[in-house]
């Protein structure tokens, strides 16, 4: 359930679009179109297409080796969407009575009522259950949300420093984002082309073919900007637009082209189903696959066989009848269920939460939504579903105002989780470090704690992680910066060119400014071996003489100008430490057995084990050594390891030594710190 540098493809359901706009445009229709646009019948296999849609979801989620692209089930909820909601407007225009009021009230009776209860829910659960860290990011999603900007705010979080997509229980809300910013202008546009109709044939595909277009080229530079950017994902809902204004026009199929449109359709999705995975860029041309199957459903009618027999099946109909809480609940269950479990649930207690998500998606249909939808317009109601809304926004923002309330009851559990925190200060300090304002944007840390600096680092965020302990426990005449993200300048094959300038731009800077005395090498054991990610180890230990003799030139050049060069060796492989809080999460024995966070097995790691696991990077930093015999080599294992009893764990006295993955936080690098600093002065 876990994506590359994101994890993927949550769908939202067709028709929930709303906006909080509370301006009135009644549309005075001075002429009407040639051909009348009768008001439509409900279709059953519509319904039954949803329910195909949030199906597939909920097995990609659920279970994802079962059906690697169930993701695609989002790509069909759009194109619904864009038929429906467009269908439903032309409808209005063809009587004379569309509001752009009356279109946001229904949406909002639509989609508060229990996208209101799930976020009051989460919030409710993240009491219990996270760490202020972690609730503190949930108030933003519910923020987000509640907002339907959370595509957006997903977008600026994915990276390398992003938690796993399954620990964020609010993450499929990024697709009601998307259609809540399609929805924003797109009842004007459709306004415009019913009075103006002769623009609505260019208008349309012009809109769908740039969207895609762009998605297409986009994905191949930056597939999270794709994935989560409105602008490549509004031609899915453009194409079910056009569905729904070929519809004014009447046309009629053959009964032989309906049913192969029908079986044709059900082929891409179940083939897009089927073949794509999490690893193909996507969106971009791979999701003409399910939306292109989608439309083509769409477009054959109710009356085919396919769509009568198959999709109109009362048990798919109910299923797409409850799809939108259905695809509410599922995924906060499965993430809270993550969380609780640190790692991947029990198949068993996987399917008791889809259960689960069955039956209170019911409950909100039948309880909550059908009430509300059901009863008469009231200018009232809306006010209070907004007013509600409003109240569960601030009700977040409060949360993350407050760091995650660090005031709940933790103390039951292994560790302090307020220690989980890396670069607390790092605002203090001044973001130059030599480099030009031209070469300063090219580089992800530039950071120093005086105008003029002794002492340097060179590396990554392992350096990033490191440098924040050497600053805070200096004292005033050690001043500390740091470059990075680099490594060895020359020579290493995988590095791109950018890579290379970059990595001899930062030692130049080193090398040329007189005031640096010492400067340390701090790299991640990953970017010298290969390390397997589920045990942390060297999966490889071939030796990489190419790198070997690339650090080596660095070490040598660095010496030559008169200063001294040590090298700091990485810390031991944890899983990210959030999966290692555990304990019981009230003061009642009882309900502990229930409200109980476990603890990733990872979190515990022999010494000899560590020392094995990582013996052929030991043996290439000896051998640097060896070369360079004034190189001083610094090992903070023993500081982060209880040798005497052979473990290394993420805690020590109660306190997280890591923060996100594998860094230390700003508990463990004021210990390492300390050490450095005193075996610099020496």
């Amino acid at each position: 359930m876990v994506c590359k540098s994101v994890p993927k493809h949550h769908p939202n359901i067709s028709d929930r679009i709303s906006f909080c706009g509370q301006f009135d445009h009644k549309l005075a229709m001075s002429t009407t179109p040639n051909v009348p646009y009768l008001k439509g019948d409900y279709r059953p296999d519509i319904d039954g297409l949803r329910a195909v849609a949030v199906l597939a979801v909920l097995v990609f989620h659920a279970f994802p080796a079962l059906l690697p692209g169930g993701f695609i089930g989002v790509d069909i909820f759009f194109v619904i969407s864009g038929y429906l909601i467009s269908k439903h407007i032309w409808e209005d225009l063809a009587v004379g009575k569309f509001s752009i009021k009356t279109f946001y009230a229904r949406r909002i009776r639509r989609i508060f009522p229990a996208l209101g209860l799930v976020l009051v829910s989460s919030l409710a659960l993240g009491w219990w259950i996270l760490a202020p860290g972690e609730y503190e990011q949930l108030g933003k999603h519910v923020e987000g949300g509640a907002g339907f900007v959370s595509n957006i705010i997903y977008w600026k979080e994915a990276g390398y420093f992003d938690n796993a997509a399954d620990t964020k229980p609010l993450l499929h809300l990024w697709s009601l984002g998307i259609e809540e910013q399609f929805y924003i202008l797109w009842p004007l546009i459709l306004a415009f082309l019913w009075r103006q109709p002769r623009h609505a044939s260019w208008v349309l595909p012009t809109v769908l073919v740039a969207s895609l277009s762009y998605s297409i080229w986009l994905v191949q530079h930056n597939t999270v900007a794709d994935f989560y950017s409105p602008f490549t994902r509004f031609w899915e809902l453009g194409l079910g637009a056009i569905l729904a204004h070929e519809a004014l026009r009447t046309r009629a199929l053959s009964n032989l082209i309906r049913e192969c449109l029908a079986w044709i359709g059900l082929g891409l999705i179940v083939a897009s189903a089927v073949l794509l995975n999490s690893k193909d860029l996507f969106p971009g041309a791979w999701a003409l696959l399910p939306t292109l199957g989608a439309a083509a459903l769409i477009q054959s009618g109710e009356s085919t066989w396919l769509n009568r027999q198959l999709l109109s099946r009362s048990g798919l109909v109910w299923i797409g009848l409850i799809s939108y809480p259905l695809y509410l609940w599922h995924w906060p269950l499965l993430s809270f269920a993550r969380i609780m479990e640190s790692s991947t649930p029990e198949p068993l207690v996987r399917l008791i939460l889809l259960g689960t998500s069955f039956l209170l998606a019911w409950v909100t249909w039948r309880w909550l939504e059908r009430p509300i939808r059901s009863r008469p317009r009231s200018k009232k109601m809306i006010l209070i579903l907004s007013i509600l809304m409003l109240a569960i926004l601030f009700a977040g923002e409060a949360v993350r105002k407050l760091d995650g309330l660090k005031f709940r009851q933790l103390d039951m559990l292994n560790g302090d989780p307020t220690t989980l925190v890396l670069g607390a200060d790092r605002d203090k300090l001044q973001h130059e470090c030599g480099l030009s304002e031209h070469d300063k944007p090219l580089f992800q840390y530039c950071l120093r704690s005086a105008a003029r600096a002794q002492y340097a680092l060179l590396g990554d965020s392992k350096a990033e992680a490191l440098f924040y302990g050497l600053v805070r426990e200096a004292p005033a005449n050690m001043q500390w910066l740091m470059i990075g993200s680099v490594s060895p300048p020359t020579g290493h094959p995988d590095l791109s060119d950018k890579q290379q300038r970059k990595n001899i731009l930062a030692l130049q800077t080193v090398l040329n400014n007189p005031d640096i005395k010492q400067v340390g090498i701090t790299v991640a054991l990953r970017a010298i071996f290969p390390i397997d990610k589920e045990t942390g180890f060297i999966s490889n230990m071939t030796m990489p003489a190419a790198l070997l003799d690339n650090y080596s030139r660095e070490i040598a050049a660095l010496e030559k100008t008169g200063k001294r060069v040590f090298f700091v060796i990485d810390n031991p492989t944890f899983p990210d430490p959030r999966s290692c809080i555990s304990g019981g999460l009230t003061r009642s024995a009882q309900l502990n057995q229930y409200l109980r966070r476990m603890e990733n097995p990872r979190c515990a790691l022999g010494y000899s084990a560590h020392l094995a696991g990582t013996k052929a990077y030991r043996d290439f930093v000896d051998i640097l050594q060896k070369r360079h015999p004034r190189l001083m080599i610094v090992d903070p294992t023993p500081l982060l390891c209880e040798i005497p009893n052979g473990i290394c764990r993420v805690t020590q006295n109660g306190k997280f030594l890591y923060s996100y993955g594998d860094h230390l936080s700003d508990y463990a690098n004021s210990i390492v710190a300390r050490d450095l600093l005193e075996k610099i002065q020496r």
